[in-house]
């Protein structure tokens, strides 16, 4: 007969494997995982210019290092919403570890394609090109209401950017904002 400890452990075991299952499906059905590299980490967020009162969001975060280094650059609220259990804990494990009492970062495992974006000011994604234009028209909502997106290597197809910045691993990010409302 099983003990409670024992029932616990092998409860422990199954999720960790199921979350870990469903990561490998995601990552080869819907989107791949490709992290920013570490080296232009701090390139991207400085060209973000990110301030105290913004509200930044990272679509699709993965283990959330832009997350974290725009939070140790601006110290605003920063959040990162993925679709995998395990890069959210992965996340909010590095969050734990490098900002231990800031309630002003936030992971949370969440569909982005379902994300109401009205509470954000800027948005990083470093999302393939099927996710870029299936968000297309969310971000042009957003966009129109004075938000920033910024995107690592990929662009919004048939939407000019406001600037095209090549990086120092010489790719570009593709950085979208309403014009007429500078």
């Amino acid at each position: 007969m099983l003990n409670g400890i024992t029932i616990g452990l092998i409860s422990t075991a199954v999720m960790l494997f199921a979350g870990l299952l469903i990561t490998i499906l995601i990552n080869a059905l819907l989107a791949p995982t490709k992290k920013t590299p570490q080296r232009v980490l701090s390139e991207i967020v400085q060209l973000m210019g990110l301030e105290k009162n913004d509200t930044f969001l990272d679509m699709g975060c993965g283990v959330g290092e832009i997350v974290l280094e725009a939070y140790r650059s601006a110290q605003c609220k920063c959040f990162g919403y993925d679709i995998s259990p395990i890069m959210i804990i992965l996340a909010r494990t590095k969050r734990i570890l490098h900002f231990p009492m800031s309630k002003d970062i936030v992971f949370e495992g969440e569909d982005i394609f379902k994300l109401d974006l009205k509470n954000f000011t800027k948005i990083y994604c470093f999302l393939d090109e099927k996710s870029m234009d299936a968000l297309k028209k969310k971000f042009q909502k957003f966009i129109s209401s004075g938000g920033v997106v910024y995107s690592y290597r990929y662009c919004i197809k048939d939407m000019k950017s406001e600037k095209k910045v090549k990086l120092s691993d010489n790719e570009y990010l593709y950085i979208y904002s309403d014009l007429n409302k500078k």
